[in-house]
């Protein structure tokens, strides 16, 4: 994704240059070059779901979804006119729509998942839309994507594999891109990454401080990936100078770590990658590994202190 970001954003005289030469800027994003025909397909599902893959113990079937979920609320979405407006049968752009991969067994959808929908209105200088692929595997990606006039910035991958067993969609890995230079990287079931370009610098205490006494659950700000790394090194010197006066019993940071994600990551994730829900999903589950840390720092310093 940080390919992708570089890759597609313009640069700063973009829209100075030639038609020429935004061509060739443009041939570099791959995300230019994808063949996705969202009107044909919508056209192709829009009276009833459709079988796409008929195996001996269940089929996946592509349909429509309600896409209300980018909207400030569902009387917007209701009041959206270029929802309103839309006449499948036309060939006019398909605003509003949305679409889902279902796995049915004995005619039941047994589970879903939400794959693509087409320029969801952000503002008058930036719209949002989601895009899919199924491996020959039956291994679902999807990949949401803000555009403005600065270029196209992918924000939200996940990978889903199909239980058979279990007749559900699984989610793998996520990876989330809300801030500059700073990817989350989620896999499930045990993992939280911060995948970062620029150093990790020390947050002052006062800092630290006035960032936790205004933590929000339902907003994400950008020190909060600093309180993060503050209670996680802390976690680190606070691990190795445990094991280090203690020759009986060795703590792994690598274990504890992974245990504190696994109950964290419990949290359902969001569905597409709109900041209404990104947001709250993230800041709960720094906060939950936060306060994990936290006690965790406070029994190990009871221990030393013995």
């Amino acid at each position: 994704m940080n390919k992708l970001e570089k890759d597609c954003t313009y640069p700063l005289n973009y829209w100075q240059l030639s038609d020429s030469k935004r061509e060739e800027i443009d041939k570099f994003c791959p995300l230019n070059n994808l063949k996705f025909d969202f009107q044909g397909l919508y056209k192709f599902i829009y009276k009833e779901p459709v079988i796409i893959y008929n195996g001996k113990d269940f089929q996946l079937t592509l349909s429509m979804s309600e896409d209300y979920e980018d909207y400030e609320d569902y009387e917007d979405y209701e009041n959206n006119e270029d929802y309103e407006d839309n006449d499948i049968e036309s060939d006019v752009t398909i605003f509003g729509g949305g679409i889902s991969l279902s796995i049915v067994k004995d005619n039941i959808v047994k589970d879903q998942v939400y794959l693509a929908n087409n320029s969801i209105y952000l503002s008058d200088f930036a719209v949002a839309y989601q895009r899919y692929f199924i491996s020959p595997q039956g291994e679902v990606y999807t990949l949401y994507l803000i555009e403005t006039e600065e270029g196209i910035c992918p924000m939200f991958w996940k990978h889903y594999k199909i239980d058979n067993q279990k007749m559900k969609f699984v989610l793998q890995d996520m990876l989330l891109n809300v801030t500059d230079g700073e990817l989350y990287q989620i896999i499930y079931p045990n993992q939280f990454n911060v995948i970062s370009n620029k150093p990790v610098t020390k947050i002052d205490p006062k800092e630290l401080k006035s960032c936790e006494d205004e933590y929000n659950k339902e907003e994400y700000y950008s020190c909060y990936i600093d309180i993060y790394n503050h209670y996680n090194n802390r976690l680190k010197q606070k691990i190795n100078l445990l094991n280090k006066n203690n020759n009986t019993i060795k703590k792994s940071y690598s274990k504890i770590q992974q245990k504190m994600a696994s109950d964290c990551l419990m949290l359902p994730p969001p569905v597409t990658g709109n900041r209404r829900k990104t947001d709250p999903y993230l800041s709960n589950v720094m906060f939950c590994l936060i306060q994990n840390y936290k006690q965790e720092i406070t029994d190990i310093e009871k221990q030393l202190a013995h």
